[in-house]
């Protein structure tokens, strides 16, 4: 047997790694000199501020409504009429139920809403 003539058909790791490294080093330098993003300047708004936050619903445990801040409870039957005069442009209702409340009280709501073509946010209590 002839040791002497093998050729050896290893490719050097090191050099690969070495390539690798150098790539990396390099894109990270270019992404870091690239400006992608716009710089733009937003006028200041002095618009309604209605007609951003939605119409707040509220539902307390004795399942009575209350519209926004209004301290008086709403009867079921003029709901529909009293979300209709809040809601102008806004198209958003954020319902706020309380967990003791009849899930009843919150489908009205919610259906109340979807004949009306509006959006409802159900608000609930973060887990922390």
């Amino acid at each position: 047997m002839k040791a002497g003539n093998r050729i050896k058909i290893d490719g050097g790791m090191s050099s690969m790694t070495d390539l690798v490294f150098l790539l990396l080093i390099f894109f990270i330098i270019i992404s870091s000199l690239v400006n992608t993003s716009h710089q733009i300047k937003l006028p200041e708004g002095t618009g309604d501020p209605s007609l951003t936050s939605p119409v707040k619903v509220y539902i307390d445990s004795a399942n009575n409504f209350y519209l926004n801040s209004n301290s008086l409870p709403i009867n079921i039957s003029s709901i529909e009429s009293q979300l209709k005069k809040e809601i102008g442009e806004n198209k958003a209702i954020e319902l706020l139920a309380d967990k003791d409340a009849n899930r009843a009280s919150a489908y009205e709501i919610i259906r109340i809403a979807k004949q009306n073509a509006l959006k409802v946010v159900i608000k609930t209590k973060g887990s922390k």
